[in-house]
Parts: C-alpha cells; sequence; structure tokens
C-alpha cells in the first residue's frame, strides 16, 4: 500500500504539470509558438536534466556506453517522435484550444502509450490484473471520447455565433473558434500529437537497460537516465523544425526584442514544469512495479486531461456553451475520474 501510494502520487504530480503545460501557447505576447515551445524544450530536455543527474547519477555518461549504441538509438529515435508530438501539439493546442486539443491527443496517446507496454509485460501480470487495467483504459478512451465530442459541439456552436454576430466584440474575444480547413488542420496535428506523444512512455519503457546499467542500489533515481536519450532526439526536432520554420520567417529575432522578457521567463518556466511532468511519472512508474508504463501511464494521462479541461473553464473556452456541450463534458470528467479508481484498483491486485 505504501508503494500504491508513492506512486500514484508522483503520477499525479505528472498529471497536474502536464495539464498545465499547454497554456503557455495561449497566454505568448511577443513569441510565436515556434518560439516559445523551442525555449522550453531547450529547458525541458538539456539544462534542467543535465543538472540533475549530475547531482544525483554520478557516472551516467558510463552507463549509456555500456548499453551500446542500437538500444540508445532505438530510444533516441522514440525520442525524436516525442519531440514531433511536441510540436504537432502546439499547433493544434493553438488552433483548437486546451479542451478539445488534449481530449482528442491524449485518448489516442493512452491507447498506443500504455497498450504496448501492457502487452509488453502480459506474462508478468496476474489474468485479473490485465482483465482490470484493460477496463480502466476503456475507461480512459471513453472518458476521452466524451471530452472531445463536447469540445466538437462547443466548436459548432461557436461557429455559429460567429455567422450570427460576425462583428461583436464578443467573437473577437474567443481565439479557439476555427472553422473550415484551419479546423481540419487543428484536428490533424491532434491526431498526429496523440501517436508521437506515446513515443515518450515508449521510450522511457524501452530504456530500462540504462536503468538496469546504474545498479539497483541507487533505487528511482536510477529512473533519470531513461530520458536522457529520449530527450535528445527530442531537442533534436526541435531544433530541425521549430529552428528551420523561425530561420525561414525571420521570428528568431523575437528572442531580442524589447517587452519579450515575460514571454522569455513564462517559457523557461514552462520547462521546468515540463520536466516535472515527466521524471516524476518515471519514479511514480517505478513504484507501481510490473503494470508502472501502463497503469501509470494511463492515469497520468487521464488525470492531465482533467486539469487541461478545468483550465480551459477557467480561461472562458466553455463560456457562452449549451448546458448540453457542458453536461457531456462533465459526464467525461467523471469517467475519466472513475478509469483513475479502477486502474489504481488494477495496480493493487499485482
Amino acid at each position: 500500500m505504501h508503494t500504491l501510494i508513492l506512486g500514484f502520487g508522483f503520477i499525479l504530480l505528472a498529471a497536474v504539470s502536464g495539464g498545465v503545460f499547454g497554456l503557455q501557447y495561449r497566454i505568448m505576447r511577443k513569441y510565436t509558438v515556434e518560439n516559445s515551445a523551442m525555449l522550453t524544450m531547450l529547458v525541458a530536455t538539456i539544462v534542467v536534466p543535465l543538472i540533475a543527474v549530475w547531482f544525483v547519477l554520478p557516472g551516467w555518461t558510463k552507463a549509456i556506453t555500456e548499453v551500446g549504441w542500437e538500444r540508445n538509438l532505438l530510444v533516441f529515435i522514440l525520442g525524436f517522435g516525442w519531440g514531433m508530438g511536441a510540436i504537432t501539439f502546439a499547433y493544434g493546442i493553438n488552433i483548437l484550444g486546451m479542451a478539445l486539443a488534449v481530449s482528442i491527443l491524449q485518448g489516442i496517446n493512452v491507447a498506443v502509450g500504455a497498450g504496448i507496454p501492457l502487452a509488453r509485460h502480459w506474462s508478468e501480470v496476474p489474468a485479473d490484473a490485465r482483465a482490470v487495467t484493460i477496463v480502466g483504459l476503456l475507461l480512459l478512451l471513453l472518458g476521452a471520447a466524451l471530452a472531445g465530442m463536447a469540445g466538437r459541439m462547443r466548436e459548432r456552436e461557436h461557429r455559429a455565433a460567429l455567422e450570427a454576430e460576425p462583428d461583436t466584440q464578443q467573437s473577437s474575444i474567443v481565439v479557439h473558434r476555427a472553422t473550415g480547413v484551419v479546423f481540419l488542420i487543428g484536428l490533424g496535428s491532434c491526431l498526429a500529437s496523440g501517436l508521437l506523444s506515446a513515443c515518450a512512455n515508449l521510450g522511457y519503457e524501452f530504456a530500462d537497460p540504462l536503468e538496469r546499467a546504474m545498479g539497483a542500489d541507487l533505487t528511482w533515481r536510477a529512473t533519470l537516465i531513461r530520458w536522457m536519450p529520449m530527450y535528445w532526439g527530442g531537442i533534436t526536432a526541435m531544433v530541425i523544425v521549430f529552428g528551420g520554420t523561425m530561420i525561414k520567417q525571420g521570428t528568431w529575432r523575437n528572442y531580442f526584442m524589447p517587452d519579450t522578457g515575460r514571454d522569455c521567463f513564462v517559457s523557461s518556466s514552462m520547462g521546468v514544469v515540463h520536466f516535472l511532468a515527466q521524471i516524476p511519472y518515471g519514479v511514480g512508474a517505478y513504484y507501481l512495479g510490473a503494470l508502472g508504463t501502463t497503469v501509470g501511464w494511463g492515469a497520468n494521462i487521464g488525470m492531465a486531461l482533467v486539469v487541461a479541461v478545468l483550465i480551459g473553464f477557467v480561461r472562458g473556452e466553455w463560456s457562452g456553451v449549451s448546458k448540453a456541450s457542458v453536461r457531456i463534458l462533465q459526464v467525461g470528467i467523471g469517467v475519466l475520474l472513475a478509469a483513475f479508481v479502477v486502474l489504481a484498483y488494477a495496480n493493487s491486485l499485482v
């Protein structure tokens, strides 16, 4: 019971951090999406991780060398996929808003990111725990689908309001009323992000030889090394896509414009938050045992979705929508919370 509480406690911390992460793309004043995301990921994947391993993992570079280039390359490639997922996430959430975008991509993220580790550890998990875990994951998918349905209803209602009163001040306030081709671009970005973002959990899952190379005496601290090759892959994707875009469009100059200190601070701070959305997840998965990367990932994504939806409410993304849309969203949140309880019970059966 003690390890279960520790595991889900760290998972909850990761989920809250993950849920607030996307907020930065809605509050930038001078920075573009590329400016903000690039700075955030530089802090999250290079600056903070190197400081962390310096203090808690002496000799970590030796462990990476011992594992061999094949496994490191696999984790690097999965990290590159995760980086591409972060890129499409940034564009998708900027177009569709937090509630709808996160609902879509996290549903796919759960199916891929939690399903593959479950299959990999299938023989290690008792039959009753496997069955309950599958029920919990299906509930997560249902909750995400309901939240996405509510978001789609909200989008249609906002579109109708724009067509009816195109010149009102109220319709100019709400930024996320994407329509037509723009909406499809945002939807495609979210679908791609859901698939690619699952690479974060898959990279962590397949990096287990790195943790073993550090030795069992380090306990949960050894989980930090799993992220390093994946971080390098992620920042490589960022540099190629966002760096190229900034050079092409000249938006790299935004970093040196006057009055950008606020944006710089927010983006840098979100880099620390993003780090906290992953490292505590790894620690939580460690304490949850054989189902850690399945139950832990599902619970992490489900709670992050709840947090993101609540932020959407606070920011007014759901103002002026019908009671039916809000009611469906509330049911979706209830299903997600129920899934969290089911997954916790599943892990207690192992």
